[in-house]
């Protein structure tokens, strides 16, 4: 597979979605963890910021909006912003993934996010292979 053909999706790795957890630390691990595995592998990585509303906790531009710091974007990595549960609707992402010859998602989300569910059904609608939800620590 050449390194675009799959692409890793982080979609709760903001501050505010793992700090909000109690086992942040072992999680936070894990997910360093799946995005070197994933950096090894030569896949592109996603990272989904999720702009938040007035006075929530993931506010737009916050300490909470940020990327975790054990988490952190690299040269090569991509950022995708989105308003929605969905990561697709309105922010460009297929665009931004077919222009990469991506045609594998790979998804980091917290269990039972609403974000991991709905941007998973999606990806599939869209004709992506989903082969693996990662999930937790």
């Amino acid at each position: 597979m050449n390194r675009t053909a799959t692409a890793l999706l982080l979609l709760n790795a903001q501050r505010h979605y793992l700090e909000d957890q109690p086992d942040e630390p072992a999680l936070s691990r894990a997910w360093r963890a799946q995005v070197q595995a994933a950096r090894e592998a030569g896949h592109l990585l996603v990272f989904v910021q999720w702009d938040g509303h007035e006075g929530t906790s993931g506010e737009t531009f916050t300490r909470g909006w940020v990327i975790h710091p054990d988490l952190r974007a690299e040269a090569g990595d991509l950022r995708v912003r989105a308003t929605s549960p969905d990561a697709f609707d309105g922010s460009g992402l297929d665009t931004l993934l077919r222009s990469l010859g991506v045609q594998v998602v790979e998804l980091l989300a917290l269990p039972g996010s609403e974000e991991g569910e709905v941007t998973t059904r999606s990806a599939q609608a869209l004709g992506y292979t989903v082969n693996l939800v990662l999930s937790q620590a």
